[in-house]
């Protein structure tokens, strides 16, 4: 499963993936699948990692836009 999610916070695409059947990736780091970063709960990249073991791609988008929502949250308070 993938989504891909035009940031204008960060002017460009991001992809998230689901190369397996429950880990999500993000191509934060410039790579994408495995060699992307994991996410983890409250919008972070180390920690708990969250996952998605559904078949739905709706499912998968609401886990992946919660997190990302999260993520610009963190990002903009530190920065």
């Amino acid at each position: 499963m993938e989504l891909t999610i035009k940031s204008r916070k960060f002017n460009k695409e991001v992809t998230f993936s689901r190369p397996g059947s429950d880990y999500i990736y993000i191509d934060l780091n410039g790579q994408s699948g495995t060699l992307g970063q994991q996410i983890c709960r409250s919008g972070g990249l180390m920690g708990d990692t969250v996952g998605y073991s559904g078949d739905s791609q709706k499912g998968f988008e609401s886990v992946c836009r919660t997190w990302w929502k999260a993520y610009l949250a963190e990002y903009n308070e530190y920065n």
